[in-house]
């Protein structure tokens, strides 16, 4: 599925719909309307996300308009800066899609709070999938694990050369992910939600064991990846 979004080329594929169709049905069951009902809302919820990235990169400048792709577990913002952004600007960046998830969430919730809806069963499930699609995707993706926008958060932040951040920010994602996978496994006993973040950790503890290099100074492809959790919103 191709289109443009607020004259971004944005592209959803099948393997994003099965992924938070799996995660709906986790949440609801046997409940065709409320999966599917997941399913919309979780698409509108990233494509917020992903245009919050791609708003704030295009007015700092790129040599093309920036790409939304929602594949996978993930939905990916990709742009090339016109220069080689500060860390406070690429800070600027991988925040701005989690505050626009924030806002949508806010907006959901002032209409939840208003009373302006008449409330049915079905209306309390559309509010807490909304509330989680926002809020809960949006603090996940602010936790110091790389890639997430926490991950790239943290690197900035982090003092020395662009490899030593990246090492660093690599080794604070291995214990986060790791930690994050046990509660999670704890709080939920669902397996998918710590697998998921243990895939985290072993990716970034394979980046810690082969060490980084210093990559040119050159305005690099830039990536956000900002992914769902694999827990569902609380019933």
């Amino acid at each position: 599925m191709n289109f443009s979004l607020l004259g971004f080329p944005t592209s959803i594929q099948g393997s994003f719909l099965l992924t938070v169709g799996f995660l709906g049905y986790l949440s609801f069951a046997d409940q065709i309307d409320r999966i599917i009902a997941f399913v919309v809302i979780a698409v509108v919820a990233v494509l917020v996300h992903e245009l919050g990235h791609a708003v704030v990169a295009r007015r700092q400048g790129t040599v093309e308009v920036p790409t939304i792709t929602l594949a996978g577990m993930a939905g990916l913002t990709r742009y090339r800066p016109k220069t080689e952004p500060s860390r406070m600007q690429s800070i600027m960046v991988s925040f701005a899609g989690p505050f626009a998830g924030m806002v949508m969430g806010a907006a959901i919730l002032a209409l939840d709070w208003s009373g302006a809806i008449e409330r049915t069963p079905f209306v309390d499930d559309l509010f807490r999938i909304g509330l989680f699609t926002t809020f809960a995707w949006s603090i996940l993706n602010l936790l110091p694990i790389l890639p997430l926008d926490g991950g790239h958060i943290l690197a900035d932040l982090i003092p020395g050369s662009r490899a030593v951040r990246r090492r660093r920010a690599a080794i604070v994602s291995v214990l986060t992910a790791g930690l994050g996978a046990l509660a999670l496994w704890q709080w939920t006993g669902s397996l998918f939600g710590p697998i998921y973040l243990a895939m985290f950790a072993f990716q970034n503890l394979s980046a810690v064991n082969a060490g980084d290099r210093e990559t040119p100074m050159t305005p690099p492809l830039s990536v956000r990846a900002d992914s769902p959790d694999g827990s569902g919103p609380n019933r």
